[in-house]
């Protein structure tokens, strides 16, 4: 793991070359404090997240390997911080850098001699890249992953050289994230895919002086074990377990790969993905902005047999659709919890409101040459969490926001460059994010 981290800032230092040009100064109106970047298991479901993201790509593409580095600025997140020379707690301007990297091989163990070709073969209603042959009915093929995720806050300095000037430097500051992924990817194409894995959370904090101390040590890593398992890429069932407790489950079914199989499909209908995700969300913890059922007004340190859980259902469907060179998509989701929540600042019952988040999104690909996309994506949404009213001037807890992006596609390469504020999105994973300008960066090569 610690050969996997130097890998992760090595290509992050590459890539801030490359990506140096967009860095754009946002003054921030507001100080609060972190909170959900000490909560290990929503980290777990971020990594999670672009794992699964990456492999729909790896087999809807047919790819044999996959090198993928992703980074995202956080821009004016400003945190209280302690001040020895005055005694007191000052804001400090920080911005947040999360790098995720990631390695894929998928390689075929096994592959039927193939005699004639088989016309019942499920469509595949996913685009595919002319450049590669589809695996044969019946073949087996197994992969390796590595990935990691890390959060870091960077605060830049001006030292003061004297007659020589001034020069500003850039380090890491405070309490560095580390979410690593390992995991093994079976398939029986085209029936069954699995994915079976870990993901290894670790917390370093500063020494005294500051400095940061990043060597191996297995007493400060947490465990999350994950499994994903898809028949005929129309069912998809995923869960994350924590301990001796299953901490999450998602179950979706993908309603026109399902239709696809009696040829069924009329032409105007768009692809519809629906599904249902159990989350335990909410448990007492210090990072939460609530407490849960009778557990009101009881201590942070509170002994763990005595903390309460809340999970947060959520029900959501996907739908998407091509006109020739342009995209649409949207998604809705709808929540409900399973126990009362109360807020910790006024004591308060929360009611949560029926949709959690919505987006609408549409897109122009400038390319009409197969395996070349270049793409321009704009989009709206909203999104509700009973922590944004912590973090930031809005008096409730739901905001709207926007995004833009622009992905460009080879056959070996990709690239793509993100742009948000207030996007459900970034706010799902991190929603200390709220009223933040974001920029991010992404790039893969593949085979």
């Amino acid at each position: 793991m610690q050969l996997l981290k130097q890998h992760i800032i090595a290509l992050k230092i590459l890539f801030c070359i490359c990506l140096c040009t967009l860095h754009t100064s946002v003054y921030a109106q507001y100080v609060y404090e972190a909170s959900t970047l000490h909560n290990a298991a929503s980290r777990s479901q971020t990594v999670q997240q672009i794992f699964y993201q990456r492999w729909d790509t790896i087999l809807s593409n047919y790819l044999r390997f996959d090198a993928y580095i992703q980074l995202n600025w956080v821009y004016d997140f400003y945190i209280n911080s302690f001040n020895r020379g005055t005694s007191n707690s000052q804001a400090v301007p920080m911005r947040l850098v999360r790098t995720f990297s990631d390695m894929a091989v998928l390689f075929p163990v096994y592959s039927p001699d193939k005699e004639t070709p088989d016309e019942t073969q499920p469509i595949d209603i996913t685009d595919t890249s002319p450049y590669r042959t589809p695996w044969d009915n019946n073949s087996v093929l197994l992969g390796f992953t590595a990935c990691g995720y890390h959060y870091g806050l960077t605060r830049t300095v001006e030292i003061n050289r004297g007659s020589a000037g001034t020069e500003s430097a850039s380090d890491y500051y405070s309490t560095q994230f580390f979410d690593d992924i390992f995991a093994i990817t079976v398939v029986l194409y085209p029936y069954i895919t699995l994915h079976v894995g870990v993901v290894l959370n670790q917390q370093i904090e500063p020494n005294e002086d500051g400095t940061m101390n990043y060597n191996f040590d297995p007493s400060t890593i947490t465990k999350r074990y994950f499994t994903s398992l898809s028949l005929f890429n129309t069912l998809t069932w995923r869960s994350t377990a924590a301990k001796d407790r299953l901490e999450s489950s998602d179950v979706s079914l993908n309603i026109s790969q399902l239709l696809s199989f009696t040829d069924a499909i009329p032409s105007f209908m768009p692809q519809i993905t629906a599904g249902y995700k159990r989350y335990q969300k909410y448990n007492d913890e210090p990072y939460d902005p609530v407490w849960v059922g009778t557990s009101q007004g009881k201590s942070n340190t509170m002994n763990d047999s005595l903390k309460q859980h809340a999970n947060l259902y959520s029900y959501y469907t996907v739908l998407s659709k091509s006109f020739g060179n342009i995209h649409l998509a949207s998604s809705i989701e709808l929540q409900h919890v399973d126990n009362t929540l109360i807020d910790k600042r006024y004591g308060q019952k929360v009611w949560l409101p029926l949709i959690r988040l919505w987006w609408i999104k549409a897109g122009y690909d400038f390319l009409e040459n197969p395996g070349w996309d270049l793409i321009l994506w704009v989009g709206v949404n909203t999104f509700y969490d009973p922590a944004i009213s912590y973090h930031s001037s809005h008096s409730d807890n739901d905001t709207g926001g926007w995004f833009a992006i622009i992905d460009g596609t080879s056959p070996y390469i990709t690239l793509s460059i993100k742009a948000s504020y207030n996007d459900s999105h970034e706010l799902d994973k991190l929603v200390e994010a709220v009223d933040k300008y974001i920029i991010e960066g992404s790039a893969s090569f593949r085979i």
